[in-house]
């Protein structure tokens, strides 16, 4: 049972599950570990079973009819896929890509587990409604920006984001590639105003990494 606690941890509505439940979800859970750039869902495909995600970062993102990857939401300690949720609703397959951005570890029940003893209990599925809503707004906030955002801004917001818990001068590990995946850009335009930004004296660029002078000043381009 220790190992359900440490699920309780992350997921609350396992508190609200009774004792039966609790125990057929210690008997088959199964946990995982997995490296970034590992594959976890790559097209269309059925669920295997439910995941919690006990550490990491997963990306999930769609490809479009001209190969390019645009990102619509990342996952967290104690999220919830959303597609994972869909498969469990409809019982069909679904489309989408997913891979570990930073290594994960996950914790999986068979859906015949699932569906018998969790997807009844109405603390999981407010848990879950609460969660598809999140995502539903995270994906409308990045339509949004690239809709209304300049490129210079949502190249700034990015690299915000992922110096966040920096200050002053940072180093940030990155491609021009990936981070026109995160803003859904193309490579060009994005190194394009990459280079525009390095001439303004904000950042300076080297392979595989971005150097930002001063991340306060992220918050002013665009």
């Amino acid at each position: 049972m220790d190992l359900i606690l440490k699920l309780a941890d992350n997921y609350e509505f396992i508190n609200s599950l009774n004792e039966k439940a609790k125990d057929k979800i210690a008997e088959y859970l199964k946990i995982y570990d997995y490296e970034a750039g590992y594959k976890l869902i790559s097209g269309k495909q059925t669920c295997i079973g439910f995941s919690f995600i006990l550490k990491g970062v997963i990306r999930v993102y769609r490809i479009n009819d001209e190969g390019r990857e645009v990102t619509l939401y990342r996952l967290h300690q104690g999220d919830s896929c959303f597609l994972t949720t869909l498969c469990i609703l409809s019982d069909e397959e679904h489309y989408g890509f997913a891979e570990v951005e930073e290594d994960a570890t996950l914790g999986i029940i068979p859906m015949e587990i699932f569906k018998a003893y969790v997807l009844e209990d109405k603390v999981f599925l407010k848990y879950i409604f609460k969660n598809l809503y999140g995502k539903f707004e995270g994906v409308i906030g990045a339509l949004e920006k690239i809709t209304f955002d300049s490129i210079e801004k949502r190249i700034g917001q990015r690299l915000r984001q992922m110096a966040s818990k920096k200050s002053g001068s940072a180093i940030i590990y990155t491609t021009h590639e990936k981070l026109a995946v995160d803003i859904g850009s193309s490579r060009e335009v994005v190194s394009r105003t990459l280079k525009g930004l390095e001439k303004s004296g904000l950042i300076a660029l080297e392979r595989g990494k971005i150097k930002v002078y001063d991340i306060k000043n992220l918050d002013q381009i665009g």
